[in-house]
């Protein structure tokens, strides 16, 4: 478990490890988030290192959720529980969401369809999702090219650049 958030330490100061996960952040064009449902929501784990870093390294880029579980729904409760949490860290999750039902019954023990899995029914199912966050990806990136996000609408820094006028 993370204890420290890596924007609560000085510029320069945070360990190296979260430095470099920081840095990978700030980097990605994109991002795709893969989990499990746990306890009808996001793992722990997952979320505490989603929320370690500030939404700015996060922001004006897209992802995707994919999720799994063992049971029939395929791990929607944690994606739902996803959404909200990607959006305020400002990577907009696409509408189409890759989620796996009874997993073990889809994908052996090194993630390789089961027989009788059509790889063909699986890649069409998950293009759906790949093919939204390509597009919003290219549509953010030219966009980007043209406008700079952060010229009219500031990433929040600090905790003081969410407060309301006055507060």
């Amino acid at each position: 478990m993370l204890v420290q958030p890596h924007f609560a330490y000085p510029p320069g100061k945070a360990p190296a490890v979260l430095e470099k996960l920081a840095s990978d952040i700030r980097d990605a064009e994109g991002y795709v988030m893969v989990s499990p449902e746990y306890n009808h929501t996001v793992p722990p784990a997952l979320s505490n290192t989603l929320s370690h870093f500030g939404g700015s390294l996060y922001a004006w880029k897209p992802s995707a959720i994919c999720t799994y579980s063992s049971g029939q729904w395929g791990g929607q409760r944690a994606a739902m529980a996803l959404r909200p949490m990607l959006s305020e860290l400002g990577c907009l999750p696409v509408s189409s969401i890759l989620a796996v039902p009874k997993a073990q019954e889809v994908l052996d023990a090194h993630g390789e369809l089961h027989p009788g899995q059509s790889a063909g029914e699986w890649d069409a199912y998950a293009a759906k999702t790949w093919v939204q966050l390509e597009w919003l990806g290219n549509a953010m990136r030219a966009y980007k090219a043209v406008q700079d996000p952060a010229e009219y609408s500031r990433p929040n820094r600090a905790m003081s650049d969410r407060s309301s006028p006055g507060v």
